[in-house]
């Protein structure tokens, strides 16, 4: 798999110049090198998406993609992943007025924000956190939001979304999040450093190495999860 480029959206407190973001920068971006398809083959190789005669489309499938990341950042890089990381709602409630009694109010955060798909801590002890992304376009949103929350609470140091280019997500399962439908709300997050006195946060964006028309090449493997799972039932994707 290809890395294509790192955007620094913000960035405080000197993180960019420290060894943890240098070391870790490095480690996943070999972590990245080492996704292949066919496994052992050195390049990620994946078939073209195919429009079938029903006019629904088969591309292949993301979660393989993350899972071999996962075990390339763990088994060859040596990172030790150190659980989940939650969002505390009360630390995240903010103190507003109502209207027109301009009342204090603070709305209960009824919502949950899950854990990180990576977190583990570099060198110097900056708190990382990483996500793959194998959601929907909403789901890049969340992740998206979810680092920016913690990083202003202190919680993570470093968070860092990784998103397929343009050009891979044509040939990966429907509406997966990508660098080309996030582009227009960078300024949004890049402003989100406000209070912020240690801390980055980075989107890295990957693309395939090679494209096949083989029918004979299998398609990624789908998986059974949200909208991969809807996408199977209407014969949008790839068995």
């Amino acid at each position: 798999m290809k890395w294509l480029r790192t955007l620094i959206l913000f960035e405080r407190g000197g993180v960019l110049e420290s060894p943890d973001w240098g070391d870790l920068h490095q480690s996943y971006l070999r972590a990245i090198a080492k996704i292949d398809n066919p496994r052992g083959s050195g390049r990620l190789k994946l078939r073209e998406k195919v429009r079938q005669p029903n006019g629904q489309w088969s591309r292949n499938g993301v979660n393989y993609l993350k899972a071999r990341f996962l075990e390339h950042m763990k088994g060859d890089e040596g990172w030790l992943p150190e659980g989940l990381v939650q969002l505390k709602s009360e630390a995240i409630s903010p103190e507003l007025r109502l209207y027109p009694s301009m009342m204090p109010h603070r709305e209960p955060v009824t919502s949950t924000f899950g854990g990180f798909d990576f977190v583990t801590s570099g060198t110097q002890g900056a708190k990382v956190a990483i996500e793959w992304e194998t959601g929907n376009i909403s789901s890049s949103h969340r992740s998206m939001n979810k680092l920016a929350i913690a990083l202003q609470l202190g919680i993570i140091q470093v968070g860092v979304l990784i998103v397929p280019s343009r050009s891979l997500y044509q040939h990966l399962t429907d509406r997966v999040g990508n660098i080309s439908e996030l582009s227009g709300y960078l300024n949004m997050w890049a402003g989100m450093a406000t209070g912020i006195e240690r801390g980055l946060l980075a989107v890295t964006v990957v693309e395939h190495d090679d494209l096949t028309v083989d029918e004979a090449f299998p398609y990624l493997t789908v998986g059974m999860d949200g909208r991969a799972e809807q996408g199977r039932k209407k014969g949008r994707l790839a068995e």
